[in-house]
């Protein structure tokens, strides 16, 4: 089932990025899946992959100024662990001014993906330009770890999120301690998707270098699978959002 997701996170970002990848790659490869970067803070991915920032997400905003639809199949790369990106500047500035340029066309864009769409935003900003883009998700996911100090960020800023009338608003933990999902979800009131190993190591590598089956098979990537099963069978909520 097409999806569109959103990451993001309350306060820093405690791997947004790397579970993006590993979601991604859960989804793919058919129909192919696309991961966007969306953080306003700049992307990442081009220099861990040692990829051009170009094409991406500035060549796509200069092609679609003047209101022209947006047209995604010249301005995304191939990823080495096998989805597609589209890839941002590392410059917060030029990265903000590309989203902001797109605006809603890019949403339009990514609707017309034949695959499942995975959003990275980066650190949570009520009136940052990536909000257009978690507007329209099917789900909307809060990375966090599951401590106390990770659990009250999100909580401060869980009206924000709920506002913004994604169709699924849901925590997704990287790691399981010192707090349980069913904890977590508690103090919330919002449903954990999923929980995704705290591997560092094996999440770059996903981003880097390992390929095809080996990819498929690996600890992250089969937990990101269950965090989809459980997101494509949740009922949209768009309506009611509150606990």
């Amino acid at each position: 089932m097409k999806e569109l997701i959103a990451l993001t996170s309350a306060k820093h970002a405690p791997g947004v990025t790397s579970a993006a990848v590993a979601l991604a790659i859960a989804a793919g490869p058919i129909p192919a899946s696309l991961l966007v970067e969306a953080d306003p803070a700049g992307g990442d991915l081009a220099a861990r992959c040692e990829l051009s920032v170009e094409p991406g997400l500035g060549s796509l905003a200069a092609s679609g100024r003047h209101g022209a639809p947006v047209e995604l199949a010249d301005h995304v790369q191939s990823l080495p662990a096998g989805p597609f990106g589209l890839l941002a500047p590392p410059s917060p500035s030029l990265t903000r001014s590309a989203l902001a340029a797109l605006g809603g066309r890019l949403a339009d864009g990514l609707g017309a993906w034949a695959g499942t769409v995975v959003v990275d935003c980066g650190r949570w900003d009520p009136s940052g330009p990536a909000v257009a883009l978690a507007t329209v998700a099917d789900a909307l996911l809060v990375v966090l770890r599951p401590t106390v100090e990770g659990v009250e960020h999100v909580r401060a800023r869980l009206d924000d999120l709920r506002s913004v009338g994604a169709a699924r608003v849901a925590a997704l933990l990287v790691g399981d301690r010192p707090y349980p999902p069913a904890d977590v979800a508690a103090a919330l009131g919002i449903p954990v998707a999923g929980v995704l190993p705290l591997d560092p190591r094996g999440a770059k590598a996903l981003e880097r270098r390992m390929l095809g089956a080996e990819t498929r098979r690996s600890t992250i990537v089969r937990a990101a699978r269950s965090t989809l099963d459980v997101i494509t069978t949740a009922p949209a909520q768009r309506t009611e959002l509150r606990p």
